[in-house]
């Protein structure tokens, strides 16, 4: 996996993802203490979604780490169904406020694009908070398209021409 600064990017194990989960739910909140419209707040409903991301697609869930600790993460699934097509879907990008700034969450993105192409997707999807323009801008500056917008989510999508290329 990618190591750059002092950061590593890791997949769990089953195992180790369900003893780290109290501190993927920290950075979780963290990451949105003031984005809070666009969260889940009850810590049971938290956890049942953080699991979701990590069984919907174990491969696809990658960690930055700053030694040992867990500083962000991103679910991603590569078998994602949107309109009787398959592709990518980030479902959640997260790194916690003191991690912010450092390049960390671009490693993160890059290692997990990698991974989708690696899958054969072509096409990437997501949905942003429309209020959250920095994550919005980060998306621009990263190649996604706004396709739409439903309620207060921005649907964004990034196709690959050359999916055959495994950098993003």
């Amino acid at each position: 996996m990618a190591k750059a600064l002092d950061v590593e990017i890791r997949r769990l194990s089953p195992l180790e993802f369900k003893e780290r989960l109290p501190e993927f739910e920290a950075i979780y909140r963290d990451a949105y203490s003031d984005l809070s419209e666009y969260r889940y707040d009850r810590p049971s409903r938290i956890r049942h979604y953080l699991q979701w991301l990590y069984q919907g697609d174990p491969e696809g869930f990658l960690v930055a780490f700053e030694g040992e600790k867990p500083v962000g993460f991103i679910g991603v699934h590569s078998e994602w169904v949107e309109d009787e097509e398959v592709i990518g879907e980030i479902h959640e990008f997260v790194v916690e406020g003191s991690a912010q700034g450092k390049g960390i969450g671009k490693i993160l993105f890059e290692e997990a694009l990698r991974y989708l192409l690696q899958k054969g997707r072509k096409k990437v999807g997501l949905w942003v908070g429309e209020r959250n323009q920095r994550a919005i801008d980060f998306y621009l500056r990263n190649g996604f398209r706004k396709k739409g917008q439903w309620g207060k989510w921005v649907r964004m999508e990034r196709v690959f021409e050359d999916a055959g290329n495994r950098n993003p």
